[in-house]
């Protein structure tokens, strides 16, 4: 199967196209999801009913896992371009899921106290993801594309739960084990 994750951003949407290999990283194109048969997106596809947060954050955050909450003004215009972009693959045929990359980090250990704004903190978070396969010199946000496949790719094959309440976020069920799960073959 084929998976894609989308980074939503104001400006400029990253994408990345997830087979056995990573097939495509870049800008969000429609036209390169042909055969796509599930998307995360890292954004929230939902907004609180009331308040900052959702259900589904307050149960990341009794993880252990920080986030920004769904319902903060500031990222509103974020959470409205992801369900902007989810009403389009959903258009497509394609299944969509609200996904977090950080989370995926935390979970599957790939370098989660890393910061992937710094130059160090970046280079450790292309090595840790290159361990599942070749990839490219990444930005932090086509990283974060690329975890949101994986993180649909764990999702689809059983290997994924869904963080639910008044929105539905999806994330691995447990950490990077080299013996089963995610890694890469030489």
């Amino acid at each position: 199967m084929i998976y894609a994750g989308i980074d939503v951003g104001k400006k400029v949407c990253k994408m990345a196209i997830l087979g056995e290999e990573l097939i495509y990283v870049g800008n969000y194109d429609k036209e390169k999801l042909k055969g796509v048969f599930a998307a995360g997106i890292d954004a929230p596809l939902s907004l609180p009913p009331r308040g900052t947060l959702r259900e589904c954050e307050r149960k990341l955050l009794n993880l252990g896992i920080r986030l920004f909450p769904s319902g903060a003004p500031f990222f509103r215009e974020i959470a409205l371009i992801g369900m902007a972009i989810a009403e389009e693959l959903r258009a497509l045929g394609i299944r969509v899921f609200e996904v977090y990359p950080y989370a995926t980090r935390v979970i599957m250990g790939i370098a989660p106290k890393a910061k992937k704004r710094s130059k160090n903190g970046l280079e450790k978070l292309r090595l840790a993801v290159s361990q599942f396969f070749t990839i490219p010199e990444l930005s932090h946000d086509e990283i974060d594309a690329v975890l949101s496949a994986m993180t649909v790719k764990e999702f689809i094959e059983g290997r994924g739960l869904v963080l639910d309440g008044d929105g539905e976020i999806v994330v691995p069920r447990k950490r990077f084990n080299t013996s089963e799960g995610w890694r890469r073959d030489e």
